[in-house]
């Protein structure tokens, strides 16, 4: 039964549409028509697979971690608790716009460092709702 579901599982994953899988992993600032950050909560407007928009908000503390000063993927890393001065930023990389999150964060001997980190390369649209 084990072989059957997983048999199943992996049917199913290649039948999913391209554009599926192409969208949660674009990242978000390539299909959310708009974006906003405040603190640790962005909020964008995404599109879905209908085509219909639908309004998403995704706590980041949910999806990055301080590791010494320095902001990185992590889930449930709860960068918030170490970090200040967090704010939310557009810009420009070789794919065209990505979100970017900025803080000052600090490391365990207390030195403080001014980071950052590609909000878009983790954070996917799914289907219109923002997903680590």
């Amino acid at each position: 039964m084990k072989t059957t579901v997983t048999l199943a599982a992996v049917v199913v994953a290649l039948f999913v549409p391209s554009e599926v899988r192409a969208q949660s992993d674009s990242g978000f600032s390539s299909t959310c028509a708009t974006w906003s950050g405040s603190g640790t909560i962005l909020t964008a407007t995404c599109t879905s697979i209908s085509g219909s928009m639908i309004n998403s908000t995704l706590d980041l503390n949910d999806c990055f971690a301080n590791t010494e000063g320095i902001l990185g993927y992590q889930v449930n890393g709860n960068f918030a608790g170490s970090c200040s001065n967090i704010t939310h930023n557009s810009g420009n990389d070789l794919d065209g716009d990505t979100g970017y999150l900025s803080a000052i964060c600090s490391a365990a001997n207390g030195d403080k460092f001014d980071t950052a980190i590609a909000t878009s390369n983790y954070v996917g649209n799914e289907n219109g709702v923002l997903q680590c």
